[in-house]
């Protein structure tokens, strides 16, 4: 029985938004990917926090096998709980239920196509998760599901940028590597699309973009969320980043290279001072020099634990000065950018 669904929850103990649970053997699923009336193939999870505690701790909800009730969703909506959560043993039935949730939900006509994009959305997310944290995840099979996602993902909301850009500024509650990728990828398929690519390139663009900071989870979490000044030692573990996703990845099967040349060149600058080559603009491919300026902008103009999101004008504004005194960013897609993003 689902006990904790059927006590009393205090509203002021249960609704914690997600954040590195994964340190507990925990991650976060949205409410919404919980379907109604069918069985849970994994046990359910809250995160509680009670008052005069200094650290949450998670209960079973929901245990697997059990038929989630319209009721339970109705109590958590109530009680604004944005996401429960599930052990990250479970990781692979989390992945085979949301991929299910995925297929009936693009079936059905009555679905919007907002609610299909955000659907396939959390699967993208999760997919990263895995993708991530799982050196066995990283597969041919598992780049060919990223990739029907993300074509999935275009084709519902038909490539729309306010669709696009309204999934994205969505998933800004907390700050995660995870979601970082996933929004830069949903920003690089719209202005990709601006820029009038075909539908293979840009889902290939996407997948560049979904596994860009890869090489990030072998930097420790102690330097990414350091909120002071980094000494030397921990810029050069940061500084690896693009090397080591890009070992990671490049003896994959079914890879395409540009993909694999967004991972290593992402951090690179047209005049030469990026990392880690030092390479300079002509000899930077295009599709990194794209994603560049998008791998900036979505982290200038999102919330991280040491600083507050910058305004969009004024994270444009910071990169066209970069431009015009370092010459940091490719100016025709930075340019092109600007104009992406002023069009209503």
């Amino acid at each position: 029985m689902a006990d904790v669904f059927q006590q009393q929850l205090d509203a002021d103990e249960v609704p914690l938004f997600p954040g590195l649970e994964e340190e507990e053997g925990y991650g976060p699923l949205p409410l919404r990917n919980l379907a109604v009336g069918r069985e849970l193939t994994f046990d359910v999870y809250l995160k509680i926090k009670q008052k005069g505690e200094t650290k949450p701790h998670f209960i079973r909800g929901c245990p697997k096998g059990e038929v989630f009730l319209k009721e339970w969703h109705q109590k958590l909506a109530r009680l604004k709980i944005p996401s429960v959560y599930f052990s990250l043993g479970d990781m692979d039935r989390v992945m085979q239920y949301l991929q299910q949730q995925v297929d009936s939900v693009l079936a059905d006509d009555s679905r919007s196509d907002l609610e299909k994009g955000m659907q396939v959305c959390d699967a993208a997310h999760m997919w990263t998760f895995q993708f991530f944290n799982s050196e066995e995840a990283r597969t041919g099979p598992q780049i060919k599901l990223a990739l029907n996602n993300l074509d999935a993902l275009f084709q519902t909301i038909k490539g729309d940028r306010q669709k696009m850009l309204y999934l994205r500024d969505i998933r800004r509650t907390s700050f995660h590597l995870y979601t970082h990728c996933l929004n830069v990828a949903l920003l690089g398929m719209a202005f990709t699309k601006f820029l009038g690519w075909d539908r293979d390139k840009i889902k290939w663009f996407g997948l560049g973009a979904l596994i860009h900071d890869l090489g990030l989870i072998r930097t420790p979490r102690a330097i990414l969320e350091k909120k002071g000044k980094l000494n030397e030692d921990e810029l050069f573990k940061i500084k690896r980043h693009p090397i080591d996703g890009f070992r990671m990845l490049q003896d994959l099967a079914f890879m395409r290279w540009e993909s694999l040349q967004m991972v290593l060149q992402h951090h690179e600058n047209g005049d030469g001072s990026g990392y880690p080559e030092g390479l300079k603009i002509t000899a930077i491919k295009p599709w990194s020099r794209i994603l560049r300026i998008l791998d900036s902008y979505e982290a200038m103009t999102s919330e991280r634990p040491w600083r507050p999101a910058m305004e969009p004008k004024k994270a444009l504004w910071g990169m066209a000065d970069d431009w015009q005194k370092n010459k940091l960013f490719d100016h025709y897609y930075l340019q092109a950018f600007v104009k992406f993003l002023a069009t209503g």
